[in-house]
């Protein structure tokens, strides 16, 4: 991250959890397309229901999720 982004992100962990719920949200929202395309929200869908069936059969595995996120951070650190 850059001397900036470090900034951000330290003064964002100062402000109050509902403020930095909704400062994730909009964050997260920044990455998405304005108008959602109908070929991408069927692709999603399909996605998900895809996995689904895949952790029921068995095929995919479970981790918690804090792990996940541990691992997410030291990659992006």
């Amino acid at each position: 991250m850059s001397a900036n982004t470090d900034t951000v992100f330290i003064e964002a962990l100062a402000l109050p959890l509902k403020e930095r719920a909704s400062l994730v949200e909009k964050l997260l929202l920044s990455f998405e397309p304005e108008a959602g395309s109908p070929e991408i929200e069927a692709a999603w869908k399909r996605e998900v229901l895809d996995r689904c069936q895949a952790f029921d059969a068995g095929q995919l595995t479970e981790r918690d999720a804090a792990d996940v996120l541990n691992d997410a951070y030291r990659k992006v650190k």
